[in-house]
């Protein structure tokens, strides 16, 4: 992890960050594209002696990527080791925060130019609704792993040492009470 998170993220001092990306800057191609295409509309509208829509549509050309750029770079993704965090906006900002132990199912996809480029999108369904997603990141099954790990050791009898648990007892504690009274059930049925 080498990227700064943003001040807008309110992690606590107790936190630790995990992993923290953005959407792949590659995902701005169709928005450059397109603003080529414009700029190249005007360009050939210039041509033709229309220099007042060559002066109106350049600009839209040049702002439509700008636009993409901007929104890429706005978004942050941030996981902790106790919760997952989307962080939208430039000037305003949106942030999105999740419990890892609200954290039901997760499942990732990638399209025909994920897959070959190792990008796609992690969903996260969230007990209570306001479900996640963290779209066109790098390595999206290795991202839903480190959550799915991290969600399950939160449990209070996963025997996550980092976490203190709300449950008293451990695992093996729990077990043995639910032995006993399997074996007393028994023992009044009989």
């Amino acid at each position: 992890m080498t990227e700064s998170i943003d001040p807008a993220v309110p992690l606590d001092s107790h936190e630790s960050v995990t992993w923290t990306g953005r959407p792949r800057i590659t995902t701005a191609l169709p928005a450059v594209t397109t603003g080529l295409l414009v700029i190249a509309f005007g360009a050939v509208s210039s041509l033709l002696d229309e220099t007042l829509l060559f002066l109106a549509v350049v600009p839209i050309g040049v702002a439509i990527p700008l636009w993409k750029y901007l929104a890429i770079q706005g978004t942050q993704y941030v996981i902790t080791d106790h919760a997952l965090y989307v962080k939208r906006g430039v000037m305003s900002r949106h942030v999105t925060q999740a419990t890892l132990e609200t954290v039901q199912n997760s499942a990732y996809s990638q399209d025909i130019t994920g897959s070959m480029f190792g990008y796609g999108s992690v969903e996260f369904e969230i007990a209570g609704g306001n479900d996640l997603s963290f779209q066109a990141i790098d390595e999206p099954r290795e991202i839903r792993s480190l959550v799915d790990r991290a969600a399950s050791n939160t449990d209070g009898l996963g025997g996550n040492d980092g976490q203190e648990s709300d449950i008293p007892g451990n695992l093996t504690q729990w077990q043995r009470i639910r032995d006993e009274i399997r074996e007393i059930h028994t023992t009044i049925e009989d």
